[in-house]
Protein backbone atom coordinates (compact mmCIF):
# COMPACT_ATOMS: atom_id res chain seq x y z
CA UNK A 1 0.00 0.00 0.00
CA UNK A 2 1.57 3.48 -0.83
CA UNK A 3 1.53 5.69 1.91
CA UNK A 4 1.47 9.82 1.95
CA UNK A 5 2.10 12.50 5.00
CA UNK A 6 -1.04 13.84 6.35
CA UNK A 7 0.13 17.34 5.90
CA UNK A 8 -2.96 19.94 7.01
CA UNK A 9 -1.32 23.18 6.54
CA UNK A 10 2.45 25.02 6.25
CA UNK A 11 1.70 26.19 9.52
CA UNK A 12 1.26 24.24 13.04
CA UNK A 13 -2.15 24.87 12.69
CA UNK A 14 -5.18 22.36 13.07
CA UNK A 15 -8.33 22.64 10.87
CA UNK A 16 -10.57 20.10 13.59
CA UNK A 17 -10.24 19.11 17.32
CA UNK A 18 -7.65 16.04 17.83
CA UNK A 19 -9.62 13.66 19.36
CA UNK A 20 -7.50 11.64 22.20
CA UNK A 21 -8.08 8.47 23.97
CA UNK A 22 -5.95 8.24 27.67
CA UNK A 23 -4.57 4.53 27.77
CA UNK A 24 -3.75 4.68 31.62
CA UNK A 25 -4.44 2.56 34.52
CA UNK A 26 -3.71 5.11 37.12
CA UNK A 27 -6.96 7.14 37.76
CA UNK A 28 -4.53 10.05 39.03
CA UNK A 29 -2.17 10.33 35.97
CA UNK A 30 -5.19 10.01 33.35
CA UNK A 31 -6.53 12.89 35.81
CA UNK A 32 -3.58 15.09 35.38
CA UNK A 33 -2.98 14.23 31.79
CA UNK A 34 -6.55 15.16 30.88
CA UNK A 35 -6.35 18.25 32.82
CA UNK A 36 -3.36 19.08 30.95
CA UNK A 37 -5.20 18.46 27.74
CA UNK A 38 -8.42 20.34 28.45
CA UNK A 39 -6.46 23.59 28.19
CA UNK A 40 -5.37 23.05 24.61
CA UNK A 41 -8.26 24.79 21.96
CA UNK A 42 -7.24 22.39 19.29
CA UNK A 43 -7.39 18.95 21.47
CA UNK A 44 -10.17 17.25 23.15
CA UNK A 45 -9.91 14.10 25.41
CA UNK A 46 -13.10 11.75 24.31
CA UNK A 47 -12.48 8.89 26.76
CA UNK A 48 -10.25 7.13 29.59
CA UNK A 49 -9.21 2.93 29.20
CA UNK A 50 -7.80 1.66 32.10
CA UNK A 51 -6.05 -1.67 30.59
CA UNK A 52 -5.47 -2.18 26.79
CA UNK A 53 -8.13 -4.15 26.14
CA UNK A 54 -10.54 -1.31 27.36
CA UNK A 55 -8.26 0.44 25.02
CA UNK A 56 -9.26 -1.79 22.09
CA UNK A 57 -12.81 -1.79 22.45
CA UNK A 58 -12.88 2.13 23.04
CA UNK A 59 -10.75 2.42 20.41
CA UNK A 60 -13.22 1.11 17.97
CA UNK A 61 -15.94 2.94 19.48
CA UNK A 62 -14.82 6.29 20.50
CA UNK A 63 -13.38 6.68 16.46
CA UNK A 64 -10.47 8.65 18.95
CA UNK A 65 -7.48 10.63 16.15
CA UNK A 66 -4.57 9.60 18.66
CA UNK A 67 -4.38 7.74 21.73
CA UNK A 68 -1.67 7.68 24.20
CA UNK A 69 -0.67 4.29 25.97
CA UNK A 70 1.25 3.54 28.74
CA UNK A 71 2.76 0.15 28.96
CA UNK A 72 2.86 -1.49 32.34
CA UNK A 73 -1.08 -2.09 32.84
CA UNK A 74 -3.39 -5.02 34.23
CA UNK A 75 -5.83 -7.49 32.06
CA UNK A 76 -4.03 -6.37 28.71
CA UNK A 77 -0.61 -4.96 28.77
CA UNK A 78 -0.31 -1.40 26.49
CA UNK A 79 2.33 -3.28 24.24
CA UNK A 80 -0.16 -6.21 23.55
CA UNK A 81 -2.98 -3.46 23.15
CA UNK A 82 -0.34 -1.94 20.49
CA UNK A 83 0.04 -5.07 18.70
CA UNK A 84 -3.44 -5.43 18.36
CA UNK A 85 -4.89 -2.10 17.37
CA UNK A 86 -1.87 -2.10 14.54
CA UNK A 87 -2.59 -5.21 12.98
CA UNK A 88 -6.25 -4.33 12.96
CA UNK A 89 -7.62 -0.71 13.35
CA UNK A 90 -4.15 1.47 13.60
CA UNK A 91 -4.30 5.26 14.81
CA UNK A 92 -0.70 7.18 15.64
CA UNK A 93 -0.34 5.78 19.45
CA UNK A 94 2.03 8.05 21.35
CA UNK A 95 3.60 5.60 24.19
CA UNK A 96 3.95 7.37 27.87
CA UNK A 97 6.00 5.79 29.66
CA UNK A 98 7.57 5.45 33.40
CA UNK A 99 11.35 5.51 33.65
CA UNK A 100 11.80 3.35 36.35
CA UNK A 101 14.74 0.99 34.85
CA UNK A 102 15.98 -0.16 31.61
CA UNK A 103 13.49 -2.96 30.56
CA UNK A 104 11.61 -0.42 30.62
CA UNK A 105 12.84 1.23 27.82
CA UNK A 106 13.29 -1.46 25.81
CA UNK A 107 9.91 -2.37 26.09
CA UNK A 108 9.08 0.99 25.06
CA UNK A 109 11.36 0.14 21.80
CA UNK A 110 9.41 -3.50 21.15
CA UNK A 111 6.11 -0.91 21.15
CA UNK A 112 7.33 1.71 18.06
CA UNK A 113 8.43 -1.64 16.41
CA UNK A 114 4.90 -3.00 17.01
CA UNK A 115 2.90 -0.01 15.66
CA UNK A 116 3.09 3.25 18.17
CA UNK A 117 4.53 6.55 16.47
CA UNK A 118 6.41 7.94 19.58
CA UNK A 119 7.58 7.78 23.01
CA UNK A 120 7.86 9.76 26.13
CA UNK A 121 8.91 9.44 29.48
CA UNK A 122 6.54 10.32 32.47
CA UNK A 123 7.63 10.95 36.29
CA UNK A 124 7.45 8.02 38.68
CA UNK A 125 5.05 7.86 41.40
CA UNK A 126 2.16 10.69 42.10
CA UNK A 127 3.84 13.57 41.12
CA UNK A 128 1.20 16.78 40.10
CA UNK A 129 4.25 18.94 39.67
CA UNK A 130 6.70 16.53 37.44
CA UNK A 131 3.21 15.60 35.76
CA UNK A 132 2.75 19.52 35.29
CA UNK A 133 6.00 19.83 33.87
CA UNK A 134 5.34 17.33 31.07
CA UNK A 135 2.41 19.72 29.72
CA UNK A 136 3.97 20.95 27.09
CA UNK A 137 6.07 18.10 25.15
CA UNK A 138 2.47 15.88 25.66
CA UNK A 139 0.44 18.51 23.60
CA UNK A 140 3.62 19.22 20.78
CA UNK A 141 3.81 15.08 20.58
CA UNK A 142 -0.13 15.05 20.27
CA UNK A 143 -0.07 17.26 17.36
CA UNK A 144 2.98 15.38 15.79
CA UNK A 145 1.38 12.18 15.74
CA UNK A 146 -1.85 13.88 14.85
CA UNK A 147 -0.39 14.33 11.38
CA UNK A 148 0.72 10.83 10.42
CA UNK A 149 -2.04 8.92 8.67
CA UNK A 150 -3.05 5.52 10.27
CA UNK A 151 -2.17 3.98 6.93
CA UNK A 152 2.04 4.31 7.97
CA UNK A 153 1.40 1.51 10.33
CA UNK A 154 -0.04 -0.80 8.03
CA UNK A 155 3.06 -1.67 5.84
CA UNK A 156 6.11 -3.20 7.90
CA UNK A 157 9.56 -3.42 6.57
CA UNK A 158 9.96 -7.10 6.18
CA UNK A 159 11.67 -8.86 9.37
CA UNK A 160 14.87 -9.88 7.77
CA UNK A 161 15.59 -7.92 4.99
CA UNK A 162 17.52 -8.73 2.63
CA UNK A 163 21.22 -9.18 3.24
CA UNK A 164 23.97 -6.55 1.58
CA UNK A 165 27.00 -8.37 0.06
CA UNK A 166 30.17 -8.74 1.78
CA UNK A 167 33.03 -6.53 1.77
CA UNK A 168 36.29 -7.03 1.18
CA UNK A 169 38.56 -5.40 4.04
CA UNK A 170 40.71 -2.93 2.20
CA UNK A 171 37.72 -0.24 2.91
CA UNK A 172 39.21 0.01 6.73
CA UNK A 173 39.92 3.69 7.70
CA UNK A 174 38.33 5.27 4.95
CA UNK A 175 35.38 6.92 5.99
CA UNK A 176 32.58 6.20 8.13
CA UNK A 177 28.33 6.50 7.66
CA UNK A 178 26.29 9.05 9.40
CA UNK A 179 22.78 8.92 9.75
CA UNK A 180 20.04 11.28 11.04
CA UNK A 181 16.65 9.91 11.89
CA UNK A 182 13.99 11.29 13.93
CA UNK A 183 9.68 10.43 14.39
CA UNK A 184 9.89 6.65 13.09
CA UNK A 185 13.46 6.04 13.56
CA UNK A 186 14.34 3.51 15.87
CA UNK A 187 12.28 0.77 13.85
CA UNK A 188 14.23 1.77 10.33
CA UNK A 189 17.68 1.86 12.44
CA UNK A 190 17.27 -1.26 13.51
CA UNK A 191 16.28 -2.97 10.37
CA UNK A 192 18.87 -1.15 8.31
CA UNK A 193 21.61 -2.06 10.76
CA UNK A 194 20.14 -5.62 10.38
CA UNK A 195 20.93 -5.57 6.36
CA UNK A 196 24.46 -4.97 6.99
CA UNK A 197 27.08 -7.73 6.76
CA UNK A 198 28.77 -8.62 9.95
CA UNK A 199 32.34 -7.41 8.73
CA UNK A 200 30.82 -4.09 7.95
CA UNK A 201 34.29 -2.08 8.19
CA UNK A 202 33.12 1.24 8.36
CA UNK A 203 31.96 3.35 12.07
CA UNK A 204 28.48 4.15 12.13
CA UNK A 205 27.55 7.43 14.18
CA UNK A 206 23.80 8.28 14.50
CA UNK A 207 21.49 11.43 15.82
CA UNK A 208 18.54 9.98 16.52
CA UNK A 209 15.52 12.43 17.95
CA UNK A 210 14.21 11.04 20.89
CA UNK A 211 12.71 12.25 24.03
CA UNK A 212 15.45 12.50 27.09
CA UNK A 213 16.02 9.63 28.87
CA UNK A 214 15.40 6.91 25.74
CA UNK A 215 18.50 7.07 24.13
CA UNK A 216 20.27 4.65 26.66
CA UNK A 217 17.38 2.57 26.26
CA UNK A 218 17.41 2.72 22.33
CA UNK A 219 21.12 1.92 22.43
CA UNK A 220 20.66 -1.65 24.84
CA UNK A 221 17.81 -2.35 22.34
CA UNK A 222 19.70 -2.08 19.73
CA UNK A 223 22.90 -4.24 20.36
CA UNK A 224 20.58 -6.79 21.60
CA UNK A 225 19.05 -6.61 18.07
CA UNK A 226 21.93 -6.26 15.48
CA UNK A 227 25.14 -7.59 15.09
CA UNK A 228 27.48 -4.60 16.05
CA UNK A 229 28.14 -3.27 19.04
CA UNK A 230 25.99 -0.02 19.79
CA UNK A 231 26.77 2.13 22.37
CA UNK A 232 25.89 5.60 23.56
CA UNK A 233 29.12 7.84 22.52
CA UNK A 234 31.31 8.85 24.95
CA UNK A 235 33.63 12.07 24.29
CA UNK A 236 37.10 11.89 23.12
CA UNK A 237 36.23 8.10 22.46
CA UNK A 238 37.72 6.92 19.03
CA UNK A 239 35.85 5.39 16.59
CA UNK A 240 36.05 1.96 15.99
CA UNK A 241 35.31 -0.17 13.03
CA UNK A 242 31.93 -1.67 12.78
CA UNK A 243 31.09 -0.17 15.64
CA UNK A 244 27.71 2.34 16.43
CA UNK A 245 27.70 5.40 18.65
CA UNK A 246 24.40 7.23 19.43
CA UNK A 247 24.42 10.64 20.28
CA UNK A 248 23.74 11.51 23.83
CA UNK A 249 21.05 13.66 25.34
CA UNK A 250 21.20 17.22 25.27
CA UNK A 251 24.86 16.94 23.13
CA UNK A 252 25.74 17.65 19.82
CA UNK A 253 27.58 15.21 18.36
CA UNK A 254 30.58 15.54 15.95
CA UNK A 255 33.82 14.05 14.53
CA UNK A 256 37.16 15.24 14.79
CA UNK A 257 40.13 15.17 12.32
CA UNK A 258 41.82 11.83 14.23
CA UNK A 259 38.48 10.28 14.05
CA UNK A 260 37.91 11.03 17.79
CA UNK A 261 34.14 11.68 18.71
CA UNK A 262 33.11 15.26 19.91
CA UNK A 263 30.40 15.98 22.11
CA UNK A 264 29.33 19.51 22.50
CA UNK A 265 26.36 21.72 24.31
CA UNK A 266 26.67 24.43 22.42
CA UNK A 267 22.97 25.76 21.54
CA UNK A 268 20.39 23.46 19.58
CA UNK A 269 20.37 24.18 15.87
CA UNK A 270 16.26 24.23 14.55
CA UNK A 271 15.56 23.44 18.11
CA UNK A 272 17.29 20.42 18.54
CA UNK A 273 20.82 19.22 20.55
CA UNK A 274 21.71 16.57 19.15
CA UNK A 275 21.30 17.79 15.54
CA UNK A 276 21.60 15.85 12.23
CA UNK A 277 23.18 18.78 10.33
CA UNK A 278 25.95 19.22 13.24
CA UNK A 279 27.02 15.34 12.86
CA UNK A 280 26.47 15.71 8.86
CA UNK A 281 28.87 18.52 8.07
CA UNK A 282 31.67 17.26 10.55
CA UNK A 283 31.79 13.90 8.55
CA UNK A 284 31.90 16.00 5.37
CA UNK A 285 34.86 17.90 6.41
CA UNK A 286 36.86 14.57 7.96
CA UNK A 287 36.12 12.74 5.26
CA UNK A 288 35.15 14.17 2.37
CA UNK A 289 34.17 11.67 -0.40
CA UNK A 290 34.53 8.85 2.57
CA UNK A 291 31.58 9.97 3.99
CA UNK A 292 28.41 8.15 3.49
CA UNK A 293 25.30 10.35 4.77
CA UNK A 294 21.73 8.69 5.44
CA UNK A 295 18.63 10.83 6.61
CA UNK A 296 15.60 8.56 7.56
CA UNK A 297 11.74 9.85 8.62
CA UNK A 298 11.30 12.12 10.49
CA UNK A 299 9.43 15.52 10.38
CA UNK A 300 11.08 18.96 9.97
CA UNK A 301 14.33 19.87 8.18
CA UNK A 302 16.84 19.11 10.62
CA UNK A 303 20.33 16.82 8.21
CA UNK A 304 19.27 18.34 4.83
CA UNK A 305 21.94 20.88 5.26
CA UNK A 306 24.44 18.61 6.71
CA UNK A 307 23.60 15.81 3.82
CA UNK A 308 23.90 18.79 1.23
CA UNK A 309 27.98 19.47 2.58
CA UNK A 310 28.82 15.71 2.46
CA UNK A 311 27.12 15.67 -1.62
CA UNK A 312 29.24 18.87 -2.26
CA UNK A 313 32.30 16.97 -0.55
CA UNK A 314 31.89 14.11 -2.64
CA UNK A 315 30.36 11.52 -0.48
CA UNK A 316 27.39 9.17 -1.20
CA UNK A 317 23.90 10.28 0.36
CA UNK A 318 20.72 8.30 0.51
CA UNK A 319 17.18 9.24 2.12
CA UNK A 320 14.35 7.21 2.72
CA UNK A 321 11.62 7.35 0.21
CA UNK A 322 7.96 8.17 0.95
CA UNK A 323 6.47 5.26 0.83
CA UNK A 324 8.18 3.69 3.99
CA UNK A 325 8.88 7.04 6.05
CA UNK A 326 6.24 7.29 8.86
CA UNK A 327 6.95 11.09 8.24
CA UNK A 328 8.25 12.72 4.92
CA UNK A 329 9.57 15.69 6.16
CA UNK A 330 13.42 15.60 6.81
CA UNK A 331 13.75 13.33 3.29
CA UNK A 332 11.60 15.52 1.13
CA UNK A 333 13.95 18.93 2.50
CA UNK A 334 16.70 16.89 1.60
CA UNK A 335 15.44 15.94 -2.14
CA UNK A 336 14.07 19.52 -2.32
CA UNK A 337 17.55 21.04 -1.22
CA UNK A 338 19.41 18.53 -3.63
CA UNK A 339 20.94 16.50 -1.28
CA UNK A 340 19.62 12.93 -1.93
CA UNK A 341 21.35 11.30 -4.22
CA UNK A 342 19.37 8.08 -4.09
CA UNK A 343 16.21 7.90 -2.57
CA UNK A 344 15.60 4.39 -1.15
CA UNK A 345 12.93 2.33 0.34
CA UNK A 346 13.70 1.39 3.98
CA UNK A 347 14.20 -2.36 2.92
CA UNK A 348 17.11 -1.52 0.41
CA UNK A 349 18.88 1.31 2.25
CA UNK A 350 21.67 -1.19 4.12
CA UNK A 351 22.83 -2.63 0.26
CA UNK A 352 22.84 1.11 -0.87
CA UNK A 353 25.39 1.51 1.93
CA UNK A 354 27.49 -1.36 1.46
CA UNK A 355 27.11 -0.42 -2.82
CA UNK A 356 28.60 3.31 -1.54
CA UNK A 357 32.15 1.52 0.00
CA UNK A 358 34.84 1.54 -2.07
CA UNK A 359 35.78 -1.69 -3.52
CA UNK A 360 39.59 -1.22 -3.45
CA UNK A 361 41.28 0.78 -0.95
CA UNK A 362 41.76 4.56 -2.40
CA UNK A 363 38.94 4.17 -5.22
CA UNK A 364 35.88 5.68 -3.98
CA UNK A 365 32.43 5.29 -6.29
Amino acid sequence: MTRSVFWRSSTDSFEFMIRVLIAEDSPFVAAIMREALREETEITVVGWAKNGREAIELRNSLEPDVMTMDLNMPVMSGLEAIKAIASTRPLPILVVSQMIESHDSEVAFEALRSGAVDIMGKPSGNRLKGLSEIKNELISRIKVAARIRPMHLIRKPPVNPPKAKPMGTTALGQGAVVIGASTGGPPALAAILKGLPRNFLFPIAIVQHIAPGFVTGLSRWLDREVPFSVKVAAKGETLGTGNVYLAPDNHHLEIGRDNEIILEDSPPVKGHRPAIDQLMESASRVYGRGAIGVLLTGMGSDGAKGLKKIREAGGRTIVQDEATSLVFGMPREAILLGAAEIVSPLERIAEEIVQAIPAEKGKMK
